[in-house]
């Protein structure tokens, strides 16, 4: 699993906090992480532009639960490209979606944030051999550029993710696949609740054994 990186600002304040003696700090001093940035980095887009960028990616990691740390831990930067044929597209090597400026359609930046999700945080390890069979590719076919780009699993996984966050997709993407994307996002039914642990004074902790 990766690491989630704490901002140095962050830090220092954590520090500063833990410092204190107990009977000075009051609640407030204490410090609340937001559960994923406010801003992604941007390079080249207008002010407009960026707080949409901004409003997307939060939907995006929100809706996404089971890789939150995943992507906190590594988000993309988002770079403007008016010179480019797609409206937008991704590159796994710098981690970068470039975006046509004045274009951000939902469902086209969810499509390549997916892209993002798929090569940082394992998708096609992870559920690769499922998706293949739920939409009919044979097992063998490789993830991303083996053919044509919309045989790619890569892209059908793309839009399956877009498809759970609510976009539609003419990419014939089957239920199966959308089914099985949705399990990896953690967008299905909560998990039964733990029973809590209860200690109590004298008894051992859970898996300690008792020695009289």
């Amino acid at each position: 699993m990766k690491a989630v990186r704490i901002l140095p600002a962050v830090a220092a304040v954590l520090v500063v906090a833990l410092a204190l003696p107990a009977g000075a700090r009051a609640p407030s001093d204490f410090v609340s992480i937001s559960p994923w940035p406010l801003a992604v980095e941007t390079h080249g887009l207008a002010d407009s532009d960026t707080a949409e960028i901004d409003d997307l990616w939060n939907e995006f990691v929100a809706g996404t639960p089971a890789h939150t740390a995943c992507l906190l831990a590594e988000p993309p930067r988002v770079e403007a490209k008016t010179d480019m044929a797609p409206r937008a597209a991704y590159s796994p090597s710098t981690a970068t979606l470039f975006v046509k400026p004045g274009d951000l359609d939902r469902l086209v930046v969810f499509h390549e944030l997916a892209h993002h999700l798929d090569f940082t945080c394992g998708a096609a390890d992870d559920i690769g051999v499922d998706l293949r069979a739920a939409q009919g590719i044979s097992a063998s076919k490789p993830w991303w550029k083996d053919g044509s780009p919309v045989t790619w699993p890569a892209e059908y996984f793309a839009n399956a993710v877009a498809i759970n966050l609510g976009e539609h997709s003419r990419h014939g993407v089957t239920s199966g696949t959308v089914e099985v994307v949705e399990e990896w996002m953690g967008r299905g039914a909560p998990a039964e609740p733990a029973t809590p642990v209860v200690l109590r004074v004298g008894e051992p902790g859970p898996d300690v054994p008792r020695i009289d």
